[in-house]
C-alpha cells in the first residue's frame, strides 16, 4: 500500500514493447519516394523520438478524456487549471514585445529505444488510379518504398505528481535592473483530487499508446509488454536505469539488481507487468523480482494496481 504519511512527489515506469515490423517515427534523410526509419547504433536498431512519444501518450490521453483539452499545442491557451493540455504538457507561448509564458512540463519521456540490432525490411506500395484527358483515359502509377523493423522497444517516463495542475511564480519588487527577488508564490494550485484525476488519466493511456506513424498499413502498440514502475516520496528519475537489455536481447539483471536495491532503500513501491516470450531470460528476469518481492502480474493488472495506490496516496 501506498505511504499515507509522506506525500507522494512522483511515478517513474520504464517498460519493454515487441513489435513486430513498423516503422514508429519516420526520418527526414533520403528524400524522394523512400520513408526511412529512424534508427541509431550506426543504422542497426530503429528508435522512436522522444517528441513522437510524447504525440502519442497526448492522442491516448484525449481520447480516453474527451473534453478536457481546451486547446491545440500551436496556440496554447495556457490555462494551467482549466487545460490538461497546457498542464501536463507545457508550452511556450510568445508574446509580441512581452517575451513569453513558459510551463515545463511534469510528464519526461524518453524516446522509444529499439533494443535488438536487425536488418531493415523494405516494403513496396503501388498507388494506382484512372485519369481522364482529353477524351482518353489513363492510369497514373506511383511508387514508394516504407522501411521497416520488428523490435523491442524501451520506454520511460516520469510524472511529477506534486507539480500536476500547480505554477509557482517568482515574485520582485521593483522593475528592470532594480527588482528584488523577494520570493515564491504558488498563483495556481488544482488541489490533491485534481491532481489525482490527471495523473491517473496519464497512467491509463500508457496501457493504450499506439498514435505513432504508419499506423494504417502497419499498426502498431507500444504499450507495456514488461513494465516495472515505482511510486516515490520525492523525485527520482532511478527507475528509468532498470530493464536495459544486453546484445542477446536479455535484461542485464546485474543492472536490474542494483536499480531494484536503490528502490528499496528509497522506500519506493514497486510495481511489475510481466508478459512471457519477450525476453530470452524469462526466468532469471522473474527469479530475481521474486527475491525482491516484486509482484509480477500481467500488464493491464499491474498498471491498474499502481492506480490504486496513486489513488489511495496523499498529495499535496
Amino acid at each position: 500500500m501506498a505511504d499515507t504519511t509522506t506525500a507522494l512527489k512522483g511515478v517513474t515506469i520504464v517498460w519493454l514493447s515487441k513489435t513486430d515490423l513498423s516503422n514508429l517515427n519516420a526520418g527526414e534523410g533520403g528524400g524522394g519516394n523512400v520513408t526511412e526509419l529512424k534508427t541509431y547504433d550506426n543504422g542497426r536498431k530503429p528508435y522512436a523520438s522522444g517528441q513522437s512519444v510524447r504525440h502519442a501518450l497526448r492522442e491516448a490521453i484525449h481520447r480516453n478524456n474527451p473534453g478536457v483539452f481546451l486547446c491545440v499545442p500551436e496556440t496554447p491557451c495556457t490555462q494551467v487549471a482549466e487545460c490538461w493540455l497546457c498542464d501536463l504538457f507545457g508550452f511556450l507561448n510568445p508574446k509580441s514585445g512581452e517575451g513569453f509564458d513558459r510551463r515545463w512540463s511534469p510528464i519526461k519521456v524518453t524516446p522509444a529505444l529499439g533494443q535488438i540490432a536487425s536488418d531493415i525490411v523494405t516494403d513496396l506500395l503501388i498507388r494506382m488510379s484512372d485519369k481522364e484527358r482529353e477524351d482518353k483515359q489513363t492510369s497514373d502509377q506511383r511508387i514508394a518504398y516504407v522501411q521497416m523493423m520488428a523490435n523491442v522497444y524501451r520506454v520511460g517516463l516520469s510524472l511529477d505528481v506534486a507539480n500536476v495542475g500547480k505554477v509557482v511564480e517568482p515574485q520582485y519588487e521593483g522593475k528592470g535592473k532594480n527588482a528584488e527577488f523577494k520570493g515564491w508564490e504558488t498563483t495556481v494550485e488544482i488541489g490533491p483530487e485534481a491532481k489525482v484525476e490527471r495523473a491517473v488519466a496519464v497512467l491509463d493511456a500508457i496501457g493504450g499508446i499506439a498514435d505513432f506513424a504508419k499506423q494504417a498499413r502497419n499498426a502498431a502498440s507500444l504499450a507495456p509488454d514488461i513494465f516495472l514502475a515505482s511510486t516515490h516520496t520525492r523525485y527520482s528519475h532511478r527507475t528509468l536505469r532498470a530493464l536495459e537489455l544486453d546484445k542477446k536481447g536479455e535484461v542485464k539483471t546485474d543492472v536490474l539488481q542494483v536499480i531494484l536495491q536503490d528502490l528499496r532503500d528509497d522506500d519506493a513501491e514497486i510495481f511489475c507487468g510481466f508478459t512471457p516470450g519477450v525476453v530470452p531470460n524469462d526466468d532469471a528476469l522473474t527469479q530475481l523480482l521474486e527475491e525482491f518481492g516484486v509482484e509480477m502480474v500481467n500488464p493491464i493488472r499491474a498498471l491498474k494496481n499502481l492506480i490504486a495506490s496513486v489513488r489511495e496516496a496523499r498529495v499535496e
